[in-house]
């Protein structure tokens, strides 16, 4: 497995792994499939000021996804970043959330990050365990704060000092 910076030729299968979340789970908030174009916005906006990586097996079939995103538009908060990482569910055990998670690091730490936020709705646990494995600390919940397939869902955030 290796880790690249995202490619265009990417971003179809980014979104249909996003789009695996946004349809059949809580993870994402979406509450709708986005289209190419969509995502692809998405991406160039990210790619303005923010790494977005790539886990790729052997053959070059992305794994899964990383970026850092603004965590707020203000000035005041550039010093802290949201990060999202989303892996093939097929190789949810297979540590590529971890190998992402240690290169988005790295390139945090170069673009003078301190802190990673991650947002993650309550009933996501198995996102919340990854995050509290790899050094991420619960800094506060908001009840009640999104709904998805009809279930009100707790957001938490997740902080990582670098």
């Amino acid at each position: 497995m290796r880790v690249e910076s995202l490619r265009e030729a990417d971003i179809p299968a980014c979104l249909d792994i996003y789009n695996q979340y946004v349809l059949h789970t809580s993870v994402s908030p979406e509450e709708q499939a986005l289209t190419l174009a969509q995502y692809r916005q998405r991406v160039e906006e990210v790619l303005r000021a923010y790494p977005f990586i790539v886990a790729r097996d052997a053959a070059g079939t992305v794994l899964g996804f990383a970026y850092l995103a603004a965590f707020n538009p203000r000035s005041a908060y550039r010093r802290s970043a949201d990060l999202s990482i989303y892996v093939r569910a097929d190789y949810l055990h297979a540590h590529v959330g971890s190998l992402l998670l240690m290169h988005i690091e790295e390139l945090a730490r170069a673009q003078g990050i301190a802190n990673i936020i991650s947002i993650i709705t309550g009933s996501s646990e198995r996102s919340c365990a990854f995050h509290e494995k790899n050094g991420f600390v619960l800094e506060g919940v908001i009840h009640e704060a999104a709904m998805k397939f009809g279930v009100l869902e707790d957001v938490r955030f997740y902080r990582k000092k670098l």
